[in-house]
């Protein structure tokens, strides 16, 4: 059974650096909970971007459906973007290049 080319991409979106790294990294400086809030995100971001690391959900979209407040999602996409992990255009989350 041949996995699809989309799904390999999409599971080696953080290839380079582990998720835990990227938390550590990103959410030293915040608080227990932003960090727990930023690391939920960097997995369902890692499992729904598509194959360019690019996700097209609205905020409210993925507060619904991993279940957090809006406020602590977007103090988590504040602090990724600052860290230049992610970027924001126009309705979509992409990955800078790592």
């Amino acid at each position: 059974m041949e996995i699809s080319e989309s799904r390999k991409s999409a599971s080696n979106l953080f290839a380079e650096r582990t998720i835990e790294e990227i938390c550590k990294d990103c959410f030293s400086s915040e608080s227990e909970r932003i960090a727990e809030i930023g690391e939920r995100f960097i997995v369902y971001f890692a499992k729904n971007a598509s194959a360019d690391g690019v996700l097209f959900k609205t905020i409210k979209e993925i507060t619904e459906d991993i279940n957090i407040p809006h406020q602590s999602l977007s103090k988590v996409l504040k602090v990724l973007e600052d860290k230049k992990v992610i970027y924001r255009r126009n309705g979509i989350i992409g990955l800078w290049n790592m």
